[in-house]
């Protein structure tokens, strides 16, 4: 306020701590302020005589306050100017009992008083003061000049003490008759040794109102016995009211300004308000400024300022209050508490953050920026978003963070914990346990999906939680691919898929084991090259037979050739001589597909040999031995034609150890291991299973047969795959075999002839 300075170079009034506003008469510019019980001619003339000029016939006069012949109390205000001592206040005449009281707008330092009287100063009088605007008084010191007589019980002073309440005889006397004083001081000299700055001296000397109680006049012997009142010889009569003092600043002002509802301001007037410094503020500078409440208030002594000390409130707070109890308890270090900390910041020094808010660390105490919201997920965070409103590892708290519920974690509460899914404000413990099956998640890695749950599965592992291998696996465990591969038979099993427990492939008919690779009792896989029709079987054709051809013609699903006649030679073939012809029945075949035509043969006599797989004319050379085979295209073949990792590896596989080779050749020879097992897969393919031996009741040694080829064990003289045959020479097979000596291979001969084959 105006009233408030900076503490900086010391003002003249202020030296060694303290400050003092110049003294002044309290008097001037108050004249309104002055009321008396008691003025003369306010009811019309009133006589009254000048005691000091009875010898002057003109000593009598008359007092009238209506015109310029009034003596109202303002006349004792002090001039300046050389008539002075031509105006004054005068008292009714014989009025004994009168007081002139000075009311002040407020609390003044009074030093001193100095009345100057027209007439007999008075026999007795009491000064009196209020603090507290007139509701009380208390006597400041009596006058007389019987102080015994007229005061009983108030001893003379001086007193042993300046508060001592005494009696003083000194300005009382009826001598002289004009002019005489009236002087009171209220530190007598005599008690300077004393400290002035005590609270007891202090409050002596602060006034809001002083009073003079005239009591009894001065007369010359002559006091009628009905009293004065009347009497124009004996009255109060005062030149001037000197009250000195100055404004009550408890040391903390050098100057003071007109306070609010003071008298208009006049030269030479002392004002009330003080020009406060060292962070005082107040009319008298009586309490601290706003923010400098951190010590008690005190009033400054010499060569201790008491500078109010200012409330460490970051500069967040426009006020603080004071607090004993916490000053006492810190040692008189620091009592101050700050007011309506702003900023969303709170704490006595507003150095903590409002609940929902947090000190963020990179800010300085003193930013308005430095408390910073909570931002808490409502559907994670307990008690409404409260946070940590700042850091203290001693006490595991952590600025800004949140208070999570039970499944949730993160600054913001903003995440499932590991192991927890599906944040939701319905959630009491704010996620759901991921529930993930723990042979089939990956054990790494979170469990399963914050949002939405589903676990992080193993390589061949599927399901939302992990509980199931994926198509063509089984045996879910805990290694680390969490499933085996089905590793169905491509041919044995209707698919590569197998029960999710045990690995079961689903098995074609006759075929069984876990990967369907084995073949029931009584069953056996086809061969390759399983499809063929032997020249033996055939039909000779004579070279005048009209069923040769003379050119290359179509056929009708028959095998023919131009021979002249079979005889007997190697087993399965037969020997085609110059000229004669051959017709074979066409083997039947398990499934529609393509199939390359290969024939077998030998020749006895080299010529010219042409083949073609076809519909179109095989010329052979002279004298060939056949045998026809029809080699299904396996790369049309369901788990060998895909662009699946395994149909590519069996295919390089089938290629790798010559299978297809092998079935081709004249004489078959015996395939690989590897060939086998492809060539049971693709047997089972073609034929939908396992093939029945069927092997003959009496021409067979008993009811299994190969599981490669279906060959049953045969009795003597006994052909055939199924042992339904007699080898040639012999007859009248039974389950002894058959009879008679074999005649030799068959189809081993000579001949010259060129065949002509004609494959439909």
């Amino acid at each position: 306020s105006a009233q408030e300075v900076p503490d900086m170079m010391p003002p003249p009034g202020c030296s060694g701590g303290n400050c003092h506003p110049p003294t002044g008469n309290l008097v001037i510019g108050r004249g309104q302020s002055l009321r008396t019980s008691s003025t003369c001619g306010l009811h019309g003339p009133e006589l009254y005589c000048v005691v000091s000029k009875l010898q002057d016939s003109q000593n009598c006069c008359f007092c009238d306050s209506r015109d310029g012949k009034s003596h109202g109390i303002e006349n004792v205000v002090s001039r300046s100017d050389p008539d002075g001592r031509k105006t004054w206040w005068q008292a009714e005449s014989g009025v004994e009992n009168v007081t002139i009281q000075l009311d002040l707008e407020g609390a003044f330092y009074f030093t001193h008083l100095i009345m100057t009287f027209k007439t007999f100063r008075p026999a007795a009088l009491l000064l009196e003061r209020s603090v507290d605007h007139g509701h009380s008084w208390h006597v400041f010191r009596y006058f007389a000049h019987n102080c015994s007589g007229l005061f009983p019980g108030i001893p003379p002073a001086p007193g042993r003490r300046v508060s001592d309440l005494v009696c003083d005889q000194r300005y009382s006397d009826i001598e002289p008759a004009t002019e005489g004083e009236v002087i009171f001081q209220v530190l007598d000299p005599s008690f300077l040794a004393e400290n002035t700055n005590n609270a007891e001296i202090q409050e002596l000397l602060r006034v809001t109102n002083l009073r003079v109680n005239f009591s009894k006049l001065h007369t010359l012997g002559d006091r009628p016995l009905g009293g004065l009142r009347g009497h124009p010889f004996y009255y109060y009569a005062l030149y001037e009211l000197v009250i000195a003092g100055s404004c009550l600043c408890h040391g903390h002002a050098s100057e003071c300004r007109p306070a609010p509802g003071s008298p208009p301001s006049v030269e030479g007037m002392v004002h009330g308000h003080c020009v406060c410094r060292h962070h005082t503020t107040g009319t008298h500078c009586e309490r601290c400024q706003g923010l400098y409440q951190d010590h008690p208030w005190q009033a400054a002594e010499p060569g201790y300022p008491h500078t109010c000390q200012e409330c460490k409130c970051h500069g967040h707070a426009r006020s603080c209050h004071f607090d004993m109890a916490l000053y006492l308890a810190s040692g008189n270090v620091s009592g101050g508490v700050c007011d309506a900390c702003q900023h969303n910041t709170a704490g006595r020094h507003c150095e903590l953050c409002q609940p929902f808010f947090h000190r963020d660390p990179l800010e300085d105490p003193r930013s308005l920026h430095s408390c910073k919201p909570c931002d808490c997920n409502p559907m994670g965070a307990l008690e409404g978003g409260l946070c940590d409103a700042y850091t203290d590892t001693t006490r595991g708290l952590l600025s800004g963070q949140c208070r999570c519920k039970v499944h949730v974690w993160g600054q913001r509460c903003d995440s499932c914990r590991p192991g927890h899914y599906g944040l939701s404000l319905t959630q009491s413990e704010g996620c759901q346990p991921c529930r993930c099956n723990a042979r089939g998640r990956v054990p790494s890695t979170q469990a399963c999906d914050p949002s939405s749950g589903a676990c992080h599965c193993k390589r061949f592992v599927s399901g939302r939680d992990c509980s199931r291998c994926l198509p063509e696996f089984w045996g879910l465990s805990s290694d680390s691919l969490g499933c085996r591969p089905c590793d169905c038979d491509f041919g044995g099993a209707y698919s590569n898929r197998c029960s999710a427990g045990q690995g079961l492939c689903l098995c074609r008919p006759h075929l069984h084991g876990r990967h369907c690779q084995e073949l029931q009792s009584g069953y056996f896989c086809a061969t390759l090259d399983q499809a063929t029709a032997e020249a033996e079987h055939g039909r000779s054709l004579q070279p005048a037979d009209p069923q040769l051809p003379v050119s290359v013609q179509q056929g009708q699903g028959e095998i023919k050739a131009h021979t002249l006649g079979l005889r007997a030679g190697r087993a399965h073939f037969a020997r085609v001589v110059d000229g004669a012809g051959l017709s074979l029945l066409a083997p039947t075949v398990p499934r529609a597909l393509d199939y390359d035509i290969v024939l077998r043969y030998e020749t006895q006599v080299s010529g010219m040999v042409a083949s073609q797989v076809g519909g179109w004319c095989q010329v052979v050379g002279w004298g060939s031995f056949l045998t026809v085979v029809l080699l299904p295209r396996v790369g049309e073949l369901p788990g060998l034609r895909s662009v699946d990792p395994g149909a590519l590896r069996r295919l390089q596989e089938l290629h790798e150890a010559g299978c297809l080779e092998a079935a081709r050749v004249s004489p078959p020879q015996s395939m690989p291991e590897a060939c086998a097992r492809l060539a049971c897969s693709i047997s089972a393919l073609l034929h939908g299973g396992g093939l029945a031996c069927e092997c003959h009741l009496q021409g067979s040694l008993s009811t299994e047969c190969a599981p490669l080829g279906g060959q049953c064990p045969c009795r003597p003289n006994i052909t055939g795959r199924t042992c339904d045959r007699c080898l040639p020479g012999t007859f009248g097979l039974g389950p002894t075999g058959c009879h008679g000596e074999p005649s030799g291979p068959v189809g081993v001969g000579s001949g010259t002839s060129m065949s002509f084959l004609y494959v439909a």
